[in-house]
């Protein structure tokens, strides 16, 4: 039988010409969300795990800094930089003589 024959008689038993349009068309969507379905399931259980590990591994990060005691030597540093009255790095402090402004010497008005 020729291949026009073929589909000749395929178009018949379903309808006529459109109704064998319809039927392929609607055999090509099913097709399509079967392969959508089965490449998003893959995708989601990816995404889903990176998720819920990264979660975990937020909360066992969390947890361990939270229970880490500060050590004795930076609380020792604290403590004489409070004795010292030693400024904070980066602290702006007043000119001083140390720094080449004699006492007669104008000063800026602080009001401006």
């Amino acid at each position: 039988m020729w291949d026009y024959a073929k589909l000749s008689a395929e178009a018949a038993k379903r309808g006529g010409p459109a109704a064998l349009r319809s039927a392929y068309k609607l055999a090509g969507v099913k097709k399509g969300i079967e392969v959508g379905l089965r490449a998003g399931r893959g995708q989601g259980f990816i995404v889903g795990g990176g998720l819920v590990g990264g979660a975990w591994f937020y909360s066992k990060l969390s947890a361990r800094t939270d229970a880490e005691p500060v050590s004795a030597s930076a609380a020792e540093a604290s403590a004489a930089r409070q004795e010292a009255k030693v400024p904070p790095t980066g602290a702006l402090t007043a000119p001083s003589v140390a720094d080449g402004i004699a006492e007669g010497d104008p000063q800026p008005d602080p009001a401006k």
